[in-house]
């Protein structure tokens, strides 16, 4: 018979004393074994990972805020533990690895800061950084503040967003994207009230932007307001000039899934009830709404 330091319990066993957890002193005639607390380690799939970063994406472009979590496999995981999971899984895509990923602790960082310019990400120049960013995340157990990139200093949260749409990407096309569109982090909240003014002056932009023709080639906004035409590129910043000038928030958006419209833009308008594609047909525009798959921010004013 065994006696268990610190319970009361026997029974019987024939040969090699099996192997218990808990820290449980296990003792027999010939000797004694000390038994490790197991640990029960979470670990994801790269395609759990990757339709949680769908959502990410789709939650930010929507409430212009990340989620305090994202719920994987039944399991609530914060953002910054995400972020070491959608760095480890870009880092290793990157090199043909396609195994599970397992959930870190991770702490949120102390003060995100950024200082960020809009542009483009090269593939090999986001790979970098989810390696640095992950790195980071292994060493000190937490998510930094900030990852310096070639466009400057991309904060916390725009990490998640970011590689939240490469990720989002790779999960609809099976493969990285060339590049990644980057832009300054929204630091303004959905829920700003926004001016009775502001507010009119919406449809007096729309019905003016009806007047412009849709021509391909003739990007410029400034040349559009002249001429009276432009393309989707030239109307896009036309509106986001005259609604940004009135007030009210609006963002550019593109596509990386839209087939032949793959670099198509259009408007999104938030008048307090979260991000709203433009009414382009509301005003009988002659430029198209949204497009494809894969959307992502190129330029926001708030």
């Amino acid at each position: 018979m065994l006696l268990l330091s610190g319970l009361v319990l026997f029974f019987n066993v024939s040969g090699a004393s099996a192997v218990t957890t808990n820290n449980i002193n296990v003792t027999n005639h010939t000797k004694t074994t000390v038994a490790s607390q197991a640990t029960v380690k979470t670990s994801f799939t790269p395609s759990q990972i990757g339709a949680a970063s769908s959502k990410v994406k789709s939650y930010y472009e929507k409430n212009n805020k990340l989620p305090c979590y994202v719920t994987i496999n039944n399991k609530n995981v914060t953002m910054p533990q995400f972020l070491q999971l959608i760095s480890d899984d870009i880092y290793q895509l990157s090199n043909k690895k396609t195994t599970s990923i397992t959930l870190k602790n991770v702490t949120a960082p102390s003060n995100p800061v950024e200082n960020l310019k809009s542009g483009q990400l090269t593939k090999t120049e986001y790979i970098n950084l989810a390696k640095i960013t992950r790195s980071y995340i292994y060493a000190n157990g937490k998510a930094p503040n900030y990852e310096n990139c070639s466009l400057g200093k991309i904060k916390y949260q725009n990490l998640i967003y970011s590689f939240s749409k490469i990720l989002a990407f790779q999960a609809a096309n099976n493969r990285l994207p060339n590049y990644d569109s980057v832009a300054p982090f929204s630091k303004t909240s959905t829920t700003n009230k926004i001016s009775s003014n502001a507010l009119a002056s919406v449809d007096s932009i729309g019905y003016a932007e009806a007047k412009f023709r849709d021509v391909q080639g003739q990007s410029s906004a400034s040349v559009m307001d002249k001429c009276g035409y432009g393309d989707c590129w030239a109307d896009s910043s036309w509106l986001y000039n005259k609604l940004s000038a009135a007030g009210i928030p609006v963002r550019i958006m593109s596509t990386t899934s839209g087939g032949i419209y793959y670099l198509h833009r259009w408007v999104e308008i938030n008048t307090g009830n979260g991000w709203q594609t433009w009414n382009y047909a509301k005003y009988n525009s002659q430029h198209y709404s949204a497009l494809g798959s894969g959307h992502y921010v190129v330029k926001s004013s708030v």
